[in-house]
């Protein structure tokens, strides 16, 4: 008995339910760009499924404004698509970035400071030896050092000792 009583209840319940969460097919399509904010998330969501069936049929018969509402709706800057612009957002990409560069070159300089002695093969003395040691033994004759006329500076570069 106590079933039978509840459920017109119900049913009345979920009439009202139904009918207040649905929202009408009159949402306007002209400048959705600019009015898709003030939309419910309802709203939104109605209006993108309505936008589905459309162009779910032939996409002739589709109004030029429901073509352009629905590339909004797909491709517009919404949602997870919304710019990271704003009010000083170039002032914090330009800080980031400058922010990296002096770590870099702050990582940098103390890796120097940190890295003790030269290795031998830096120096003047080696690297002549080297440019000797080349032209002993005829390395790169078409080009490089062995070559005739050669007048670079071979393994000698231009360094502190």
């Amino acid at each position: 008995m106590l079933r039978n009583l509840a459920r017109p209840a119900l049913r009345a319940t979920q009439r009202r339910c139904a009918s207040t969460t649905s929202v009408g097919s009159e949402i306007p399509l002209t400048n959705l760009g600019l009015r898709w904010k003030t939309l419910s998330a309802q709203e939104q969501s109605s209006l993108a499924k309505q936008l589905e069936k459309a162009q779910a049929g032939e996409w002739s018969k589709m109004s030029a404004d429901q073509k352009k509402a629905a590339y909004w709706v797909a491709f517009g800057p919404h949602g997870a698509r919304t710019p990271l612009t704003g009010p000083g957002h170039s002032v914090k990409v330009v800080a980031g970035a400058t922010a990296v560069v002096a770590a870099s070159g702050g990582l940098f300089l103390w890796m120097r400071a940190k890295g003790g002695e030269r290795p031998a093969t830096l120096t003047k003395e080696w690297q002549e030896a080297s440019n000797e040691y080349a032209r002993a033994n005829k390395i790169n004759p078409i080009s490089g050092i062995s070559s005739e006329g050669y007048k670079g500076a071979g393994f000698v570069s231009i360094s502190k000792n």
